[in-house]
């Protein structure tokens, strides 16, 4: 399998939106999150927007999986301070059950209450989910007590946390 590579831009609509190939690399993740990313935009410009992941051409690593998502979760901590929606979208490949569940240790590892992480099969729900949690940068953050549901496609009883 390939390295990996990632593209990041924000939307027409306003939504941050990820594409990742290859296998899952957190060094590399964010090498080219600075240089493709950050480097155009300013925190003000992404900080609290919603974001879509695309995963289905990505895998995780098989056994540093915690190590990578702890990195992650520093990072996001430091660069992305207001709470936002993540979409991630794993598709149908044989082991996006196991995603669902890695996803589920990132969004305990990230440790902002007030955002939402959900994993969907389809990129259409995810989008549509994260569209519809889209606020204007300087609008007020939810708080801890907004309601979290985290399921798969938008079907109940698939909890990630």
């Amino acid at each position: 399998m390939r390295g990996f590579r990632m593209t990041m831009e924000i939307d027409a609509n306003g939504i941050v939106v990820a594409v990742y190939e290859g296998l899952f690399d957190a060094s590399e993740w964010l090498r080219q999150r600075r240089a493709g990313f950050e480097s155009r935009y300013r925190l003000a410009d992404y900080d609290g927007r919603s974001m879509v992941v695309d995963m289905r051409r990505c895998r995780l690593p098989g056994q540093d999986w915690a190590y990578q998502f702890e990195e992650v979760a520093r990072v996001l901590r430091e660069r992305r301070p207001t709470a936002f929606r993540n979409a991630f979208i794993v598709g149908d490949h044989p082991d996006s059950d196991a995603g669902i569940a890695l996803f589920g240790e990132y969004q305990k590892l990230f440790q902002n209450p007030g955002s939402e992480v959900r994993t969907f099969r389809s990129y259409e729900e995810g989008y549509a989910w994260a569209l519809e949690g889209l606020r204007p940068p300087d609008a007020p953050a939810p708080t801890a007590d907004s309601e979290r549901r985290d399921d798969v496609g938008g079907r109940p009883g698939r909890r990630c946390d």
